[in-house]
């Protein structure tokens, strides 16, 4: 399981999208409006990928607001 964080500096539609290394869309984890402030998902893969190395996306606004990379524990 990974926990997602990030920190939204307003109000917004937002998206939280995992990618994988070559950019390519895995899951969207979060679609809908959140409020300013820090946020923390929880995400379980579906599939074992223990070890991988991801990226996750959060767009705000439709605009990309954070980017990061995490290691599936």
């Amino acid at each position: 399981m990974a926990k997602l964080r990030f920190k939204l500096h307003k109000s917004g539609n937002v998206k939280l999208i995992i990618l994988n290394l070559i950019g390519l869309k895995m899951e969207e984890l979060h679609a809908g409006y959140m409020n300013e402030g820090e946020h923390t998902i929880a995400w379980k893969p579906k599939f074992n990928l223990t070890g991988s190395v991801l990226n996750y996306r959060v767009e705000l606004n439709k605009e990309v607001v954070g980017e990061n990379f995490f290691i599936v524990r």
